[in-house]
């Protein structure tokens, strides 16, 4: 509801185009920096209290946006967002992780996703039509007042994991220990993938619309919203393929087929091209996503739930500020259809890297066996 307008509202206070930018590199140094740590303390201590701290900072960042009129300002409130964004994101699917019955974990990463593809797709539409209509601060006040519903949902209905279900949680191994054990590594490398595409299509496809193509701003909305929405409407039935087929296959296949997808994109020459290839993005992902989510937390248990969690986050997280940067060059370098060229190409070299990974059987740490369990055939 309100990141994609920060820019916007940002200027009106006479921080500069650069300014804005610091904004967003702000809020993603704060995320990589804070979840090496996050998910191992999270085994230690009940994770309901920080999810309880990670909403409360959402609701001291949308307030605190309102007398923010100065770039020092919101620079400190980018530091709380942030900070929220670490904690909240990586401990909610270390939660849904220790509550999934075993064998049923792509069907609740089905649930948690859509939640959170949901919130993407529709975060910006709903602050869209409250900035048209009332103005930015209706954003941030409703922003405050969603996550201040929420603060009270997880404070008196949510329970406690070791009353449901008892969870080992001493036996964690570090962040950087878990690369060695070849499916997290591989799922890891995946969701790498996923966010330097998301990285192109969010920064990238509006570009190539306009620049190459006479689209309106209306049918650009459209190309970006289409893959959020169809990868949303996917999660659920394709978390539940997860735990009847092999989640590696899904992975593959899911992530192959976008990486030739994107190698097309240069190619469209109207708007329904684009829309295609931007559809079939999002559905490859749909198919990929949750399998890769419930391959993690399969082999997460009993060696620490909320590293595995933070580890994906972090992989995103660097995608995530990297690609703009990488594919930015290359534009400015090459030309702005050799960006969806070269994305390809490197989803095309991670997929290869990471399917075998998927399909390796777990390593064995002295503190604990990752996933809890002997390798299933096919693992």
């Amino acid at each position: 509801m309100v990141v994609p307008f920060l820019p916007l509202y940002v200027h009106q206070f006479g921080v500069s185009e650069f300014g804005a930018g610091l904004l967003f590199s702000v809020h993603a140094a704060t995320r990589i920096l804070i979840l090496p740590f996050i998910g191992h303390l999270s085994e230690r201590w009940e994770r309901k209290a920080f999810l309880l701290f990670g909403i409360f900072c959402y609701v001291l960042a949308s307030l605190a946006y309102l007398p923010a009129g100065s770039l020092i300002a919101f620079i400190l409130v980018m530091l709380v967002h942030g900070t929220a964004t670490a904690v909240v994101h990586p401990i909610a699917m270390a939660y849904v992780g220790d509550i999934a019955p075993k064998g049923q974990e792509g069907t609740y990463s089905g649930y948690i996703n859509t939640a959170l593809l949901g919130g993407i797709g529709g975060g910006p539409l709903l602050g869209g039509l409250f900035k048209d209509l009332f103005s930015m601060q209706v954003n941030f006040l409703t922003m405050g007042g969603l996550s201040f519903f929420a603060l009270l949902l997880i404070a008196f209905r949510l329970p406690s994991v070791q009353s449901n279900k008892k969870v080992n949680r001493t036996a964690t191994v570090s962040m950087w220990t878990l690369l060695r054990c070849p499916p997290i590594a591989g799922v890891a490398g995946f969701r790498l993938g996923y966010a330097l595409t998301n990285a192109l299509t969010w920064v990238f496809l509006p570009l190539l619309a306009t620049h190459l193509l006479p689209l309106s701003t209306t049918q650009v909305g459209l190309l970006i919203s289409v893959n959020v929405i169809v990868s949303t409407l996917l999660q659920a039935p394709c978390g539940r393929l997860a735990d009847r087929m092999n989640k590696a296959h899904l992975i593959g296949i899911g992530g192959l087929a976008s990486a030739l997808a994107l190698l097309g994109f240069p190619w469209a020459s109207g708007f329904w091209q684009l829309l295609a290839l931007n559809l079939l993005v999002g559905a490859m992902y749909g198919v990929a996503f949750p399998a890769h989510v419930a391959l993690a937390m399969e082999h997460a248990r009993g060696v620490g739930m909320g590293t595995v969690m933070s580890l994906l986050m972090l992989a995103h997280g660097t995608g995530m500020m990297i690609g703009p940067i990488l594919f930015g060059a290359i534009a400015r370098h090459w030309s702005l259809g050799s960006t969806f060229w070269s994305g390809g190409l490197i989803n095309i070299f991670i997929i290869v890297l990471c399917y075998p990974l998927t399909r390796m059987a777990v390593f064995q740490p002295q503190t604990a066996s990752v996933g809890g369990r002997e390798p299933a055939v096919g693992d």
